[in-house]
């Protein structure tokens, strides 16, 4: 918000699926803006404020990832730069621990929000 001089942004995307992170993005969003939830958000009810989202005219778009769909496309932005993914990650794991990096995100924790999975 500081950013947009209070305004809000024209779209917002939460990779997260945390109630904390749906929350900041409905307040981050300028109405008439677009919040995409990519991913299966908290599996516990979530309070949509859904007055507040329909006087700010704010479309809500939510789906799973489809990962396998875009990876052709989204590796190679990584890779060059162009899309970033600093501050994304919360934890890393070497593939070979797999098991242990979706036991960790199951788990839901505060600390553990999105893994990293190094070949």
């Amino acid at each position: 918000m500081d950013a947009t001089g209070g305004a809000g942004v024209d779209a917002v995307i939460d990779a997260v699926a945390k109630d904390v992170t749906l929350d900041a993005s409905l307040a981050a969003v300028r109405p008439g803006g677009t919040v995409s939830v990519i991913g299966v958000h908290d599996l516990e009810p979530y309070p949509l404020p859904a007055l507040m989202t329909l006087f700010r005219s704010v479309s809500l778009r939510m789906t799973t990832a489809p990962v396998h769909r875009t990876w052709a496309e989204l590796v190679p932005l990584v890779r060059s730069g162009r899309l970033r993914t600093d501050g994304i990650f919360t934890h890393e794991f070497a593939l070979t621990d797999a098991a242990a990096a979706y036991a960790a995100v199951a788990e839901r924790s505060p600390e553990c929000i999105k893994v990293l999975l190094r070949p």
